[in-house]
């Protein structure tokens, strides 16, 4: 979104005061500092609207911006990009609703709407909030516009198609999708990396524990990687586990009370705890720099 500039009270609801009243001005101050077109920060006033100005719309979501875009725009590709693979792979119904995309024009922009409108969020580079009203993406056009849509929009077509997506999983996913589809198997090197540190300290996955965490701000980095490695695990491992989540989700299309899908993988997968600590090892393996010793000699590999 553009920022609008402005200098206090020369807003179309600020009209100047005459000198001859002192009571009119001070009323004129009040009436300006209460106006929402006047406020201020360090001597300029941003607006807190979202981009309007144009829109590109398609059957299933929608892109709001201050400049024209086009069929052919780097950013229309990408979303369409990423909505194919989520909906392909993870075989989800058709979306019940739209997912809208706010796309500032700058950071300044998005940060001052965002603090504005959404106060109790802590501040981030992109978010996706759904609400009654809509499933929204804001984020802002910069070097990291690409890797942040992908993950947020991943978000907001999980809700379009099913009817709750638990904490966890709906981050894992993101994380998974986040990476771009050109990269190796969807490998993140920053993930593996913080679980190899996690590894060295004695760490213990569980996917118990993530199940129960239901507020975004109570998760860590760790909590993000992990959730990344499970879904990896489910996607990448063997047709049994991949079944696990496939069937979950279709589970979570029809119903908002779906149990756990901890319970499903023991059920499907007896060997599914010694399974995801060796298939950890062999992400781990895979970023640069985080390789341990292997007495077997080859490092495994990841499909």
């Amino acid at each position: 979104m553009a920022m609008h500039i402005q200098h206090p009270c020369q807003s179309p609801n600020c009209q100047p005061a005459t000198a001859r009243s002192l009571p009119w001005l001070l009323m004129l101050l009040l009436v300006c500092l209460l106006t929402s077109g006047c406020r201020t920060t360090r001597g300029h006033t941003f607006s807190s609207e979202r981009p309007e100005k144009h829109t590109w719309a398609t059957e299933h979501f929608v892109v709001h911006s201050d400049h024209p875009l086009h069929s052919d725009d780097p950013l229309i590709r990408e979303l369409q990009d990423v909505r194919s693979q989520v909906i392909g792979l993870l075989e989800l119904p058709p979306q019940n609703d739209l997912v809208h995309v706010y796309m500032f024009s700058d950071e300044a922009s998005y940060r001052w709407y965002m603090q504005a409108t959404w106060r109790d969020l802590p501040p981030r580079r992109a978010y996706f909030v759904g609400t009654t009203r809509e499933l929204a993406v804001y984020s802002f056009e910069g070097q990291h516009a690409a890797e942040d849509l992908r993950h947020e929009f991943s978000h907001g077509l999980l809700h379009a198609c099913l009817q709750t997506v638990p904490l966890w999983l709906d981050e894992g996913l993101a994380e998974y999708f986040e990476v771009s589809s050109s990269a190796d198997n969807r490998i993140s090197p920053p993930h593996s990396q913080e679980l190899a540190a996690a590894r060295a300290e004695g760490w213990n996955p569980s996917l118990f524990r993530l199940e129960q965490i239901t507020d975004f701000r109570a998760l860590s980095q760790r909590d993000y990687a992990e959730s990344w490695a499970w879904i990896h695990f489910l996607m990448h491992t063997t047709p049994a586990n991949r079944q696990v989540l496939l069937d979950y989700l279709q589970t979570l299309a029809q119903t908002r009370t779906p149990g756990k899908l901890l319970n499903r993988l023991e059920a499907a997968v007896p060997s599914w705890a010694l399974d995801f600590d060796n298939y950890t090892e062999q992400l781990i393996v895979s970023a640069p720099g985080t390789a341990p010793d292997l007495t077997a000699g080859q490092a495994p590999e990841i499909n």
